[in-house]
């Protein structure tokens, strides 16, 4: 039987289809976090996600602590309570390190005040942001996604959807994953938005769209195909978020995708 090492935190976070190239990334690799799967979506799910997607039926293993910030790659705590992180472009390099808002979680989208909205915005230089997230319920094999599409004036509005098509619901919670950063870029693009950083917790919305992971299923290589096409008019960055940790906007879209697909 076949095996998928998912390495979620490591020298290169990725999967690997053998243990010695799993071993390579995250030995003498100080808070290194590994799992093994024996499907490939499970595996590209937890090595995505800073809280561990689609951990049942793994074999976990840790050597350290794999930290709280918000952002996966180098987030730092400051003395003001916030941290900060640098933020890649669309071309894999870094832009401006970008500083996180602290507030109280939100219980709902009745709590956020345009001030929460333009907070987000600091250190980030597009037109628009978005944070998205996708779920699947396994009795209805129904996925969906839940987002938040901001604007420098402190508006916004949310995003859900969902669907139950069985070539995309087998990709489970993925399928919402990608399907929430296709309906936020595409609300953007339907109000003459050039610019939008795309906040997400599954590594797959940044790696098949930048060609980094081979998209070999329908879903990812329609989600490939649309992030190409919106480039030609639209500058697309990515930001990863560690997830289930506390980053009040990136919970609200988890129970928006919740909510999507019936689960709360």
């Amino acid at each position: 039987m076949a095996f998928y090492y998912a390495v979620q935190r490591g020298k290169k976070p990725g999967v690997y289809s053998n243990w010695n190239d799993c071993k390579a990334q995250v030995m003498r690799f100080s808070g290194a976090v590994y799992k093994k799967f024996s499907t490939r979506a499970e595996a590209e799910a937890f090595a995505g996600a800073g809280g561990g997607y689609g951990s049942a039926g793994g074999t976990s293993k840790s050597t350290g602590s794999a930290g709280n910030n918000r952002y996966e790659s180098s987030g730092i705590a400051g003395s003001s309570g916030s941290a900060a992180s640098s933020c890649r472009n669309t071309a894999g390099g870094t832009s401006a390190s970008v500083s996180v808002p602290q507030g109280p979680q939100f219980h709902s989208v009745s709590d956020i005040k345009p001030e929460d909205i333009t907070s987000e915005f600091t250190g980030v230089d597009t037109e628009a942001l978005a944070y998205v997230d996708g779920s699947y319920n396994i009795r209805s094999k129904k996925f969906g996604y839940g987002g938040i599409l901001m604007r420098r004036d402190g508006t916004f509005e949310t995003l859900q959807g969902s669907g139950t098509d069985a070539s995309l619901a087998s990709m489970r919670n993925v399928a919402g994953e990608i399907h929430g950063s296709m309906a936020a870029i595409s609300a953007a693009g339907k109000q003459g938005i050039k610019s939008i950083t795309v906040f997400y917790d599954y590594m797959g919305i940044e790696m098949w769209a930048d060609n980094k992971w081979k998209a070999n299923k329908e879903g990812t290589i329609e989600y490939k195909a649309f992030i190409s096409e919106m480039r030609n008019s639209m500058e697309i960055r990515f930001q990863k978020v560690a997830a289930h940790t506390g980053v009040r906007f990136n919970e609200l879209v988890d129970k928006l995708a919740k909510g999507s697909v019936g689960i709360m």
